[in-house]
């Protein structure tokens, strides 16, 4: 029911998406999310992109706005699921140059991270608000 929980699961989802689709050397042009609530009820919501990517960022940010679309209050929400739509190589899309270098900064860092996960694992670099807490810099045992 928290929504906070929501966006850290949305985040995730975003996040290993991005991974799965510069991997594969695709981009998506659509996101598709679909919440599954306590009643065996489900919602969906598709959206485009505004240019096809396979950036996290952008991703997340599609992600987090349909979830805010949903209008959900106080729904028991059990499973979100997010699905990439109608992918095609990463070689036919373009990417719109921006003045701001703060998204030039955010795709380097992108490319680091996708190099050091490619070398040392799949969380070996995970967004603060994902990661387990610690105690004494040591992950925590689970409850």
């Amino acid at each position: 029911m928290d929504p906070n929980a929501h966006r850290r699961a949305l985040l995730a989802l975003t996040d290993e998406l991005g991974a799965r689709l510069r991997t594969s050397h695709e981009v998506c042009q659509d996101l598709t999310l679909t919440v599954r609530y306590a009643d065996r009820t489900s919602t969906t919501r598709s959206r485009a992109l505004p240019e096809p990517s396979a950036h996290s960022p952008a991703l997340t940010t599609l992600a987090y706005s349909l979830y805010t679309s949903l209008g959900l209050e106080r729904a028991r929400a059990h499973h979100l699921a997010l699905r990439a739509d109608r992918l095609r190589p990463d070689e036919t899309a373009h990417h719109q140059l921006l003045l701001d270098d703060g998204d030039d900064k955010a795709r380097r860092i992108e490319a680091v991270t996708d190099a050091a996960r490619s070398r040392f694992g799949p969380h070996v670099i995970t967004a603060a608000t994902l990661a387990r807490a610690t105690r004494g810099g040591h992950p925590r045992e689970p409850s």
